[in-house]
């Protein structure tokens, strides 16, 4: 019995990443570090001009992420 268990476990091991899982963790990475900048800006008194900068260059650099992290996710899938 503990054996069929543990190839089970093998099994769901071997199954990688799937892209709605992948977009899921990227969507709570993303919402956290927007957060961190939000909860950063308040404590160091960041202008009101300044946080509308920082805002944009934080999405630019969401946008970013979005676009390479899938392409990387699929090479570090890929042997070498």
């Amino acid at each position: 019995m503990a054996q069929q268990d543990k190839k089970k476990w093998r099994k769901s091991g071997n199954q990688g990443i799937n892209e709605r899982d992948l977009n899921q963790v990227m969507d709570i990475l993303l919402t956290l570090d927007r957060t961190v900048l939000e909860f950063s800006m308040r404590i160091y008194n960041v202008s009101r001009r300044d946080r509308f900068i920082m805002r944009e260059q934080n999405q630019r650099l969401h946008d970013a992420v979005r676009d390479y992290l899938p392409r990387l996710a699929v090479a570090a899938r890929s042997p070498l």
